[in-house]
């Protein structure tokens, strides 16, 4: 059966993700942002407070945490939600999906 557009982003994210993963856990990106020196934290935040006090619109964005928020639990555990959206990717030996193991991925070294 062939793969949803949806089914291959997720795959290719985990892929990702499991590749750059001591990256992001010791605070880094694999890409080079920019060279010049970050400013000091309160003017960093002087700066985004006045950027947003003269924006006529400002537009939030969310990840997972956002969804835990509104009640969405299927990122930690194998619960009813979770096989609904993504029963293709359900381990049906109960194994937590791979996201929440860490960025193992089943089957593999490190994996529960």
């Amino acid at each position: 059966m062939a793969q949803s557009l949806y089914e291959q982003l997720v795959i290719q994210t985990q892929m990702n993700y499991s590749q750059y993963y001591g990256v992001y856990a010791n605070g880094g990106t694999p890409v080079k942002l920019t060279d010049k020196k970050p400013l000091p934290y309160e003017q960093q935040i002087e700066t985004f407070a006045d950027r947003v006090k003269l924006a006529d619109h400002v537009i939030v964005g969310g990840a997972s945490g956002l969804s835990a928020a509104g009640g969405g639990d299927f990122y930690y555990a194998a619960t009813p939600p979770y096989k609904k959206a993504f029963r293709r990717f359900y381990d049906p030996r109960g194994r937590l999906p791979a996201w929440a193991t860490g960025g193992a991925v089943a089957g593999s070294s490190g994996a529960i």
